[in-house]
């Protein structure tokens, strides 16, 4: 008699939940315009890509540093000597200004290997700054749709303590006309505190997939919105 009371229910649930897509599949509930927002979202305000973004700031910083230094390696110096001085110990030959240029050929030889691995580094930092882009999108995707199947799974939770609350009701209503034995009004109850108890679960999972998702975007997901 239970057994067949249960598969009654079950069939009654079936037939009274209205045909929805939702139910069967969360694809309708994906939204790829909302998900690039996500996506913008995590790449301005995470704080690891900024830091990569500092980086370059800093590598494009040294490259310049090092093609304005290229004249480090040359050093001038001038001599002013009057007319009117006579110097016995150390004769001059000129008088007036003298200028001078020296060159430090060992400073001159290496800028270009500096330029050089000064452009490197910021070829590092870039490729850096890119590689992490992209792993954060596929982060931001793959929590997205975590938290999308945590949604539907609310839903049809929700949906399925709802349905079996009026169940319940009815089962207690037929009980107390004793048009069925307490066994079976007992057990309608203690599925409902089960479903309840699967929902509370669910709602759980549902928070932390939300927590883990807003984590990306530093924002709560409502203010993405």
């Amino acid at each position: 008699m239970v057994k067949k009371y249960a598969l009654l229910c079950l069939v009654c649930l079936l037939l009274q939940a209205p045909p929805s897509r939702s139910q069967d599949s969360m694809m309708p509930e994906i939204s790829n315009v909302f998900l690039e927002k996500l996506i913008a979202t995590a790449k301005d305000n995470y704080p690891r890509l900024n830091s990569y973004k500092a980086r370059i700031d800093i590598a494009k910083s040294n490259v310049s540093s090092e093609q304005l230094s290229w004249l480090d390696a040359f050093s001038f110096t001038y001599l002013y000597t009057p007319e009117s001085v006579q110097n016995i110990r150390n004769p001059v030959i000129f008088n007036g200004y003298q200028a001078a240029v020296s060159v430090n050929l060992g400073a001159l030889m290496q800028k270009p290997a500096n330029v050089k691995q000064a452009k490197l580094e910021q070829k590092i930092a870039q490729n850096e700054q890119q590689e992490y882009q992209l792993t954060i999108e596929s982060e931001v995707k793959r929590r997205y749709f975590a938290y999308m199947q945590h949604v539907n799974a609310l839903k049809l939770q929700s949906k399925l303590v709802s349905d079996m609350q009026n169940m319940s009701r009815e089962t207690r209503s037929r009980y107390e006309k004793r048009e069925t034995s307490f066994e079976v009004y007992s057990r309608s109850q203690h599925a409902v505190s089960l479903a309840i108890q699967n929902k509370i679960a669910i709602e759980s999972n549902f928070l932390s997939a939300k927590a883990l998702l807003e984590e990306l975007l530093t924002k709560k997901l409502e203010e993405v919105l």
